[in-house]
């Protein structure tokens, strides 16, 4: 007959424990302590694998007042979820992420949800969280990462720091300043993006000696958009310009009412060619931003006012009469006339430009001041002969010139 007792001692063999359980976890499951007998498959045993799970699955352990203090169990996640374990009144004890391993031991077992400690103990798998590793520019999308990019509207002077890092920041304003941090001290690679929606220039300055493209500051009209990337020293841009569809773009604006300084903005911008027209209640100066650019315009304002374009801060900026077209260029400090009024006509040519406002020889004669019998006889005069008319000076052609004076 066999016998279960310790050869070497006399004493009796204990039976063995159910020390290991592997769990598919598809739903909520309570836990039973292995006691005598193993009512079932749902033990709290010493170690257990959690073969799968799913989002809303969970464990609940046994009755702590049903075991001793320094019971302990170790669960290892396999699954591909988080899961959740509780004490058998419900207390979240911890949450234990895809491939983790966990440490539980029972420090006191008066009650029935009793007293654990919990502890990470290690993990089965190497399963970085998602969350852990977002950072600028980044942000977790379940298990696994995306871009992330913070919009912020801007619409009065900013210092963009180091927390703006992949930011968008969108000026909203009219002339306005970002400065960029020191980029020795933000460091390599980092970035902002930078768009203007504004109705002006926005000034990009620099922090030190720092500069931007090679120099300082960096103007951005509006509708332009970058990103600004440095290296440590120095700031460089990145897709920096509006689509252009032609080379060449006109508008008309109208000054009736205006006064002093008419600033030009939005889609008035980056046109090249402008026509002004209406009636203004006083002098006028067009203010154009503090970029490179040309502009070629024609003042076909009324009354009795001057017209002058330049930028801001520009004293005596260059006047264009009524009636007369002018190019002008900006250095992107001041603008000059390139082409003055005279070099350029309209058609017909101005009286006021050396031509006769007409198109036709009779026009001509009437604008110069010619008078009907005088016209009469210079047109009865070129009818004999043209030849003759130009070979020598006649009585008609004398009469003809003494009119008009």
């Amino acid at each position: 007959m066999t016998t279960y007792t310790n050869i070497f001692t006399g004493a009796l063999v204990a039976p063995a424990l159910t020390a290991y359980n592997a769990i598919t976890l598809t739903t909520p499951l309570v836990l039973q302590w292995p006691l005598e007998t193993a009512p079932n498959s749902n033990l709290a045993t010493p170690l257990i694998d959690i073969l799968l799970g799913s989002v809303a699955a969970s464990l609940t352990l046994p009755p702590a007042n049903q075991t001793g203090v320094g019971t302990f169990l170790i669960i290892n996640n396999l699954s591909a979820f988080t899961q959740t374990i509780f004490s058998n009144t419900g207390t979240s004890l911890a949450s234990i992420a895809a491939g983790a391993v966990f440490f539980f031991y029972l420090q006191n077992n008066t009650t029935v949800g009793g007293t654990w400690f919990a502890f990470q103990y290690g993990a089965a798998i190497s399963a970085p969280s998602a969350a852990a590793l977002a950072g600028p520019g980044l942000r977790a999308v379940g298990a696994t990462l995306g871009q992330d990019i913070v919009v912020t509207s801007i619409s009065t002077n900013y210092v963009a720091g180091n927390n703006d890092q992949t930011k968008l920041l969108n000026w909203i304003g009219g002339s306005g300043t970002i400065t960029l941090p020191l980029a020795a001290t933000v460091g390599p690679n980092w970035y902002v993006q930078l768009r203007n929606s504004g109705t002006s220039v926005l000034v990009i300055a620099n922090s030190g000696s720092d500069i931007i493209n090679g120099a300082t500051p960096l103007n951005m009209n509006p509708g332009d958009s970058a990103f600004i990337v440095t290296d440590g020293s120095t700031w460089y841009t990145i897709g920096l310009g509006p689509s252009i569809t032609g080379g060449f773009n006109y508008v008309t604006i109208s000054l009736t009412g205006v006064t002093g300084n008419y600033v030009l903005t939005g889609t008035q911008l980056n046109q090249i060619g402008y026509r002004f027209t209406g009636v203004p209640t006083g002098n006028v100066v067009v203010v154009v931003p503090n970029t490179k650019q040309e502009y070629w315009v024609n003042n076909q304002t009324t009354g009795a006012f001057t017209f002058a374009i330049g930028t801001a801060a520009q004293v005596g900026p260059p006047l264009l009469a009524q009636n007369s077209n002018a190019i002008f260029y900006s250095d992107g400090a001041n603008v000059s006339i390139a082409t003055p009024a005279s070099a350029i006509t309209t058609v017909p040519v101005l009286i006021s430009q050396g031509g006769t406002s007409a198109t036709t020889a009779g026009g001509a004669l009437i604008n110069l001041g010619g008078t009907s019998t005088g016209i009469a006889v210079f047109t009865a005069a070129n009818n004999a002969g043209a030849q003759a008319a130009m070979s020598a000076p006649s009585v008609a052609d004398a009469f003809l010139f003494g009119a008009l004076l």
